[in-house]
């Protein structure tokens, strides 16, 4: 089913080295598998070093990865990665591609792994990427010798929601030091639709039906933001980048939106990956958008 109708969920993607990508897959004779796995053998090793298992909580999943570029940028910003999953599944390190292609470019990535769905329900899984991010600024201040007071938010599907919700709110990184230099939500449901069965069992705790809608929370303070979706997504329906945009402008929000011809929910993240890049451009794109702020 999808964020916005209950349909077939399909992740389809006509992307071509993708669909490469997963015959190499199964020719090597892996019959359980996930794809990001692949992905991840193929991704270059070098061009940043890696702090695994930096520790923010107590529950075995509030943990992060930090991957410093060996490169900074003139104007390197450290950016927080937030994966998607539906809030029921995933964990940091499918995402190093992510990270690797994002260090490369001079940035250093935050990717944590947060709890999930059933253990937690709203607005659990968001509070443990505002802790994840105190904790990221306490370790990389530290180790620098210089304060961190921004972070750019970055997710996908899921993570892009939780992402915007950090966004849309100072308040849950209220007293931290750290607030929010720009947004980057790929593909997410901004305008979520409580009544959906995949959803609405994960807020059941909300209290009013737009506490968990960023499209319902924008103010004029909400940080420049970068839209990317994909025309052909069918998982998380394009409708949710549209409502998002507007309202974004409506309250004077620069806001920039990418749209990627023939391509699906999947394919929407994986192009960020340096093998797959160079017919997607989410990179080049992302790059862009930092780099004029």
């Amino acid at each position: 089913m999808s964020f916005g109708q209950q349909s077939i969920l399909c992740h389809a993607t006509t992307q071509l080295r993708w669909v490469l990508l997963l015959g190499l897959l199964l020719t090597t004779g892996c019959s359980a598998f996930k794809p990001v796995n692949l992905l991840n053998t193929l991704i270059p090793s070098s061009g940043y070093t890696l702090q695994s298992g930096v520790t923010y909580g107590a529950d075995k999943r509030q943990k992060l990865d930090i991957y410093s570029p060996t490169e900074p940028a003139i104007r390197s910003r450290i950016i927080v990665f937030v994966y998607g999953g539906a809030w029921r599944e995933g964990n940091r390190g499918e995402y190093t591609f992510v990270a690797q292609a994002l260090a490369d470019a001079g940035h250093t990535v935050i990717i944590p792994d947060y709890r999930l769905y059933p253990s937690v329900v709203f607005p659990d899984f968001i509070t443990d990427v505002a802790d994840a991010i105190v904790a990221a600024k306490l370790t990389l201040g530290k180790q620098s010798g210089k304060p961190v007071s921004e972070v750019v938010l970055m997710g996908h599907s899921s993570g892009a929601h939780t992402a915007a919700m950090l966004a849309s709110d100072p308040g849950w990184l209220e007293g931290s030091g750290v607030t929010a230099s720009a947004l980057i939500a790929i593909a997410g449901p901004y305008d979520l639709p409580l009544d959906n069965p995949e959803v609405k069992p994960v807020f059941r705790n909300v209290s009013g039906p737009d506490q968990a809608r960023p499209i319902a929370l924008v103010t004029p303070d909400h940080p420049p933001t970068l839209l990317i979706h994909g025309e052909q997504d069918e998982r998380v329906l394009p409708f949710h980048t549209r409502n998002y945009s507007a309202a974004l402008k409506a309250t004077g929000v620069r806001v920039d939106v990418r749209w990627l011809e023939d391509t699906g929910h999947v394919a929407s993240i994986s192009g960020i990956a340096t093998p797959l890049d160079s017919d997607s451009q989410n990179r080049q794109r992302i790059t862009e958008f930092l780099d004029s702020l």
